[in-house]
């Protein structure tokens, strides 16, 4: 297909724009974990079946419990401590991760990976496209079992080097954006646009960004909700050290509620102030 859409001239080469998704699996997050993980719960596993055993042969006869669910339940736990030491066997060594750190594996798919999204954590997949400018032909489509977007920019620009010229740019976000990144595509000779995390603080033309942002929606949105700023600071009071007074920020004279209050390991005073309905600074 890419042939055919270079042939009718489809593929401009001048931009290649760089964008991933994260997307489950069909794989449990529960059976996740190192290897020293899958040990000690198959420890654990063979450890209860002991216990399940060894209690039921004492109460031989005197159990309320039938014999045969106590020992289906130890078989059933039995096979599952089988199955981990069997797959402990098939894959004696942990997933290498970024920086050196160690990534969880999966026992039901071992290529997936824990990542966290704005819905929390899920286990899955980092879907990472490269689209040609031109007409949106995707040239490029890979799925990687990591959470990290940084480490996935590479092997997508190598897999496109054949459609790159020296008149190329590659564009990303900047979840693309570390300096090791950086200092292979310099290497390289590439020109890349990718934007780090402090960009849009930076560029004026984002200043009113927020206005854009959606409301969250409420049956799906599993983040933390952000904490409203407080309206006044302490500079906005005027307090008299002397006469131990305070008024608010419209002249009000506050009244005191509260002296020797312990807040956060300091011993202070609490004041208040009666505001009226039609006062502007309610």
């Amino acid at each position: 297909m890419l042939y055919l859409c270079d042939r009718q001239g489809l593929i401009g080469r001048e931009m290649f724009a760089i964008d991933g998704v994260k997307l489950p699996s069909n794989a449990s997050k529960a059976r996740s974990g190192t290897l020293e993980d899958f040990v000690r719960e198959a420890a654990r596993l063979e450890s209860a079946v002991g216990k399940m055993l060894e209690r039921h042969h004492h109460n031989d006869g005197q159990s309320v419990e039938p014999a045969s669910a106590t020992e289906r339940k130890a078989e059933r736990l039995k096979e599952e401590a089988a199955d981990i030491r069997r797959w402990l066997h098939s894959n004696p060594q942990d997933r290498p991760g970024a920086r050196g750190a160690i990534r969880q594996s999966n026992r039901t798919d071992i290529e997936s990976a824990k990542m966290a999204t704005s819905k929390g954590v899920i286990q899955g997949y980092c879907g990472v496209a490269a689209v040609d400018a031109r007409h949106q032909i995707i040239v490029e489509a890979q799925a990687h079992g990591s959470g990290s977007e940084q480490e996935l920019l590479l092997p997508v620009i190598d897999a496109i080097r054949p459609l790159l010229t020296q008149h190329s740019t590659v564009t990303a976000d900047a979840g693309y954006h570390s300096e090791a990144n950086l200092q292979a595509l310099e290497a390289h000779g590439l020109e890349a646009l990718i934007a780090d995390n402090a960009m849009r603080a930076r560029d004026e033309r984002f200043a009113d960004q927020h206005r854009h942002k959606l409301k969250p929606d409420p049956l799906s949105n599993k983040s933390e909700p952000q904490k409203k700023p407080a309206q006044y600071g302490v500079e906005d009071f005027h307090y008299d050290a002397k006469a131990q007074t305070c008024r608010c920020p419209n002249g009000k004279m506050l009244y005191r509620t509260g002296s020797h209050i312990r807040i956060k390991g300091y011993v202070g005073t609490k004041s208040a102030v009666r505001c009226a309905i039609e006062c502007p600074v309610r």
